[in-house]
């Protein structure tokens, strides 16, 4: 089974080129949709998640001129700290709590000086009483909170028959809607915020910028229509999963970059594509799903099941090698992919791929690694790229699915015991 979905769906994806509806008509319709989760007031459109970070941090560096120190969790998508690294932020790098892989609250604040000018926090595996945490330490210390909520979008937590969504605790909320996102839109970004200031001071630094270009648009839904052709299942099994296979096994990094693209990632500036607006295409495709709330809430409750039955059957196994992130909430960690965390990875994936199962080898990656070269202090974060990957979690995976996958992973585990 292929591991990967791609939410967005080829009707939709067609629907978008024909659909008409004024630019300020799809911005309004979107702002109130995700403001409504994010409990903030003004929402700005960006060509990516990282662009709305990046003009983000260019208005923190001109409202706090004498802060320049920014805080991430080290086990993280580069691009977002080759961002702050760009715009000469000094990056600090705060390691995980090994036990449920979120941003140790301990560690960070450690971290913090008079010179931090905010905490960029992942929604990742994080419980929403966990970021709070974060977000006390945050206010006490009167620094911002930068929330990247990429990947948890209609996540929430229910208190008092009401719902708190992820996203909703930053002072800035930033959001993607790339091609693997639950809400796809080929390209885009997004963020939230209470700040007039800024949205000001994102509107003047955009005035003039022009359209994403075409070219990228089409090269984008060029992949999108790979991916959707790669996941009939005839085909899959017989010319995808082999190159997959391959590509593993022999360590051909050529095949793996293009089933990885983080792998592609390099230290360089700002590429001129960071320098544009959303495309007219991506708000269409962004409006037509969020307004789609049925299959939303289908494709959530498909996850949130799977999730569930993943983690009560690998509970249950009891292996030094192994082991599973702490989920306190099943609406909130509802999770795309259900990560776990295993010894030998390499050698378990190479043992699920022989038995005919795809896994997401490589989630983030460790930053300190990346843009250090010496002085190494998080280790949590260095094991979490060495041993974490993720099992498949989407509508197509069935309860028979997940059966399987468990009982490889216990005759893996057994044979290395």
């Amino acid at each position: 089974m292929f591991r990967i979905h791609i939410y967005l769906n080829f009707l939709k994806f067609i629907k978008a080129f024909f659909f008409y509806k004024k630019r300020s008509f799809l911005e309004s319709k979107i702002s109130k949709i995700i403001l409504s989760q994010s409990k903030k007031q003004k929402l700005v459109f960006s060509s990516q998640c990282r662009v709305s970070f990046l003009y983000l941090l260019k208005y923190l560096k001109e409202k706090k001129k004498f802060k320049n120190e920014i805080i991430f969790s080290s086990y993280n998508l580069p691009e977002m700290v080759n961002v702050a690294k760009n715009l000469n932020f000094k990056v600090k790098y705060c390691d995980l709590n090994i036990s449920n892989g979120f941003l140790d609250s301990k560690k960070l604040k450690n971290l913090i000086s008079k010179k931090t000018s905010a905490v960029v926090i992942t929604n990742m595996f994080n419980s929403y009483k966990e970021t709070k945490k974060i977000k006390k330490i945050t206010k006490k210390f009167k620094i911002d909170l930068i929330e990247d909520n990429a990947i948890y979008f209609d996540n929430y937590t229910k208190m008092k028959n009401k719902k708190f969504y992820s996203g909703s605790l930053g002072d800035y909320t930033i959001y993607s809607f790339n091609i693997m996102k639950n809400i796809s839109a080929m390209y885009g970004g997004a963020l939230a915020t209470n700040d007039k200031k800024f949205i000001n001071f994102y509107n003047r630094q955009t005035n003039d910028l022009s359209p994403m270009e075409k070219k990228l648009i089409f090269k984008q839904s060029l992949i999108f229509l790979i991916l959707k052709v790669m996941g009939v299942q005839i085909l899959y099994k017989t010319l995808f999963f082999s190159l997959i296979k391959l590509a593993h096994n022999k360590n051909l990094k050529i095949l793996l970059r293009l089933f990885y693209p983080s792998l592609k990632f390099k230290i360089v500036d700002f590429p001129d594509s960071y320098f544009s607006t959303i495309s007219n295409y991506s708000l269409k495709l962004i409006y037509l799903q969020l307004i789609d709330k049925q299959k939303r809430l289908k494709d959530f409750d498909f996850r949130k099941k799977n999730n569930i039955l993943y983690y009560k059957l690998l509970s249950q196994i009891k292996n030094k090698n192994f082991k599973i992130i702490k989920i306190e909430d099943f609406n909130y960690q509802n999770f795309i992919d259900f990560p776990v965390i295993i010894k030998n990875k390499e050698e378990f994936n190479n043992f699920l791929l022989n038995n005919g199962i795809e896994v997401r080898y490589i989630y983030y990656r460790n930053c300190e690694r990346i843009f250090n070269t010496k002085n190494f202090k998080c280790k949590n974060s260095y094991s979490f790229e060495k041993e974490l990957l993720c099992l498949p979690n989407n509508k197509r995976v069935d309860y028979n699915y997940i059966i399987k996958v468990v009982k490889y992973i216990r005759i893996f585990l057994n044979k290395k015991t």
